[in-house]
């Protein structure tokens, strides 16, 4: 057995270390801490687009299994659950954008810069979605087909980032979070 006694110093250190980089962390994440606008945006850009691409993929899921089932029944049986689960899959996606979309507004970028017409430009993308859910809440059905401003309001938002002029590991960033 391992006698702790005999490493109580170095364990001291290393229990040091670790408060002192969860410490850190801490101010890292929170908003308006230490970190570049840029990295600020980005994180809230990641909250927003996880959480549509978690709505996407559970529909297009579920979509999946309807049109692998083997017999009509069973695909009008799942397509039934689907139309069932939209409003709150919609309803749970609404709430993370709206959360993602207050995080993206509280960024403090000076007027008129390139990066705060790429965030208007992404708070349109975000209220594209948030209209769209809202109809998916409202008429299930509509879940089939993504209204056009969602795909133009996002290529709007990507160009308007590809002009920020980000470099380095940002760049690297948002053109993966922004990625088709």
């Amino acid at each position: 057995m391992l006698n702790l006694r005999e490493h109580r110093a170095l364990l001291t250190t290393v229990g040091a270390l670790l408060v002192a980089s969860t410490g850190s962390g801490i101010a890292w994440s929170e908003p308006g801490g230490h970190r570049e606008p840029a990295d600020q945006l980005l994180d809230a850009v990641e909250h927003s687009e996880s959480t549509m691409r978690d709505y996407i993929d559970e529909v297009s899921e579920r979509f999946d299994q309807i049109e692998s089932a083997s017999d009509a029944g069973r695909q009008e049986e799942l397509a039934t659950a689907l139309m069932a689960d939209v409003p709150g899959l919609a309803r749970d996606a609404r709430s993370g954008v709206r959360s993602a979309r207050a995080e993206v507004t509280a960024v403090d970028l000076p007027d008129g810069g390139r990066l705060d017409h790429a965030r208007d430009a992404y708070v349109a993308h975000m209220d594209a979605w948030l209209a769209e859910y809202d109809d998916a809440m409202a008429a299930p059905a509509g879940v089939v087909e993504i209204e056009p401003a969602v795909n133009r309001t996002f290529d709007e938002a990507v160009a308007a980032f590809e002009r920020t002029g980000l470099q380095g590991a940002q760049e690297d960033r948002m053109e993966e979070l922004l990625a088709d």
